[in-house]
């Protein structure tokens, strides 16, 4: 029972909760919002907050939900921070001190950058507790809790000590569904708590919380009646026009100038019916919510009768139906051609851009009677790997370094070095990031001399082991083991095809790292000298003297 209501639950928030609904491959745009009614509400709400300056906290219950929320805040390039159980505690702080910086006057001349985030994107029960966050003045729950007590809670983030503003709390629920299930055992609870806590009110409420009520029917199959399947089927429901919801929306929002008073404390309910019928409506807190006491289990039992016949007398049987079921190799092969067209999407802007790619291929390992060779070895040597002509003068050298995937050439240490022994090395690696072709654990192999024009073959290879975020707190992460390994065994596959030895500072090991990162990439660094018998050598760097 409980997975049903939670799938209920998901098709009152957004239809791509479900797998398989969303399109593949995804990419942003308009649909996110067409698809669900509750989204094209928020969307109307968000623009005029956005243009009259006000500061807004989403309240979600699924990190699912907040997923397609930023999604969708990425589409409208609004500025915004995320709370949910999985930010760690230093983020956590970060994202609160950023939303929480400048003015909260609410002006709209105001400085964005300033002033912060646009939105706190929250789950409920993991930010509805302990912040201060009096920066906002609008509070919108995208999904309600069951426990009232809760939502409350969560409400009292922006009811702090030093609001100056009004805060207008907007709750969102899609009519004639079980959330206006969850809204009415929402309102008993608050009615029971009352009762137990406030003596005055006891009579009046004992009367409305006692014996079973309607808030008490299956949510299961609440609603169903006010769905025909003969009408459903036939697809004729209008979408609302957008004059109507900015209409909507704005009404909404005029409540915020309106004075207070104990009569005047409302919630208002978007209703996805009333969205198909352009019936717009506003629904007091204290209104009584019909929930069709009459619908019974054999209502809803003659309501599935009713569907089979629908059914059965369209085009589609169920036979047909259950043919529409996508089986795992159906789903292999649309990954399949998604992967494929995207490849040849991606080779035509190549073309068209003139990039050729220097990205080495995944190796393929030696037979097994060839997997250990006795002419691989690592060795330590001091010096400077930018210069491999001074300790192998008379054979092909590749120099290994490692970079991140901003595609933002650095400066300092091995950067500079790279970029003195050849302007074509930081050149590569941004064209690179500029045709989309930089991602962890590939290879870029950049060629620095030809031995025809004179001296011995050097190379250049810039391994992606790094991710970059500028949205940390340390920007780039730490060394990938994982990535580094693949990009290690592409070099020294390539090394082996090239008759080159491998030269590479001993890395992780002078920035005051773990040194238990370089002792693992010591063993790797012996296992592919050994399989593809070729010769490392790992430099020992020293500051020249300034006398």
């Amino acid at each position: 029972m409980l997975f049903q209501v939670v799938q209920l639950r998901k098709a009152c928030s957004h239809p791509y909760l479900f797998p398989g609904i969303e399109p593949e491959p995804y990419e942003e745009g308009e649909h996110l919002v067409q698809a669900s009614g509750k989204l094209m509400i928020l969307d109307q709400l968000l623009q005029k907050l956005h243009e009259s300056g006000h500061r807004v906290l989403l309240f979600a219950q699924m990190t699912q939900t907040l997923d397609i929320l930023q999604d969708y805040l990425e589409l409208r390039r609004y500025s915004y921070e995320r709370l949910d159980g999985s930010i760690r505690a230093e983020e956590r702080f970060a994202a609160i001190r950023n939303f929480s910086r400048g003015s909260t006057s609410g002006n709209a001349g105001s400085d964005s950058k300033e002033q912060g985030a646009f939105v706190f994107l929250i789950s409920t029960r993991a930010g509805g507790v302990g912040l201060n966050l009096m920066a906002a003045d609008t509070v919108v729950f995208y999904e309600q809790d069951w426990n009232p007590q809760v939502d409350r809670q969560a409400l009292q983030r922006a009811h702090r000590i030093g609001q100056m503003n009004h805060v207008l709390s907007i709750n969102l629920v899609t009519g004639r569904t079980v959330e206006e299930v969850i809204m009415q055992r929402a309102k008993k609870k608050l009615q029971l708590s009352h009762s137990v806590i406030d003596d005055e009110v006891s009579e009046n409420v004992g009367k409305d919380v006692s014996g079973p009520g309607p808030g008490d029917l299956k949510s299961m199959i609440y609603g169903l009646r006010l769905f025909d399947p003969e009408e459903g089927s036939k697809e004729t429901l209008s979408e609302p026009k957008l004059s109507e919801l900015n209409e909507m929306a704005a009404e909404v929002l005029a409540k915020r100038n309106k004075e207070k008073s104990a009569e005047d404390m409302e919630k208002f309910v978007t209703s996805s019916i009333s969205l198909s019928d352009k019936n717009f409506g506003m629904v007091r807190s204290d209104a009584t919510i019909d929930l069709d006491p009459g619908l019974d289990e054999a209502s809803y039992r003659s309501w599935v009768e009713k569907f089979k016949e629908v059914a059965e007398t369209t085009d589609k049987t169920p036979t047909e139906l259950e043919s529409r079921k996508v089986t795992p190799e159906e789903k292999l092969q649309r990954l399949d051609a998604a992967r494929k067209k995207a490849e040849e999407k991606k080779l035509a802007k190549w073309q068209t851009l003139g990039y050729q790619s220097l990205s080495v291929p995944d190796p393929i390992l030696p037979d097994g009677s060839d997997l250990m060779s006795d002419s691989g070895a690592v060795n330590f040597v001091l010096g400077d790997c930018t210069s491999p002509s001074d300790v192998c003068p008379s054979e092909p050298n590749i120099i290994f370094s490692c970079v991140d995937d901003s595609g933002n050439w650095g400066h300092g240490g091995m950067f500079d070095a790279l970029a003195r022994l050849s302007s074509k090395v930081p050149e590569a690696y941004e064209r690179a990031s500029e045709c989309g072709d930089l991602h962890l654990g590939d290879l870029h192999i950049i060629q620095v001399n030809d031995a025809e024009v004179g001296g011995m073959a050097l190379w250049v290879a810039l391994a992606v082991v790094q991710s970059y975020n500028p949205r940390r707190k340390v920007p780039r992460s730490n060394i990938s083991t994982s990535h580094l390994e693949l990009c290690l065994s592409k070099a020294s596959s390539a090394a082996a095809q090239k008759s080159a030895s491998i030269h590479m500072p001993r890395i992780g090991y002078q920035d005051g790292s773990d040194r238990s990162i370089w002792y693992s990439t010591e063993r790797l660094l012996r296992k592919y000298a050994s399989i593809f018998g070729i010769k490392i050598y790992v430099y020992y760097y020293r500051k020249p003297s300034r006398s």
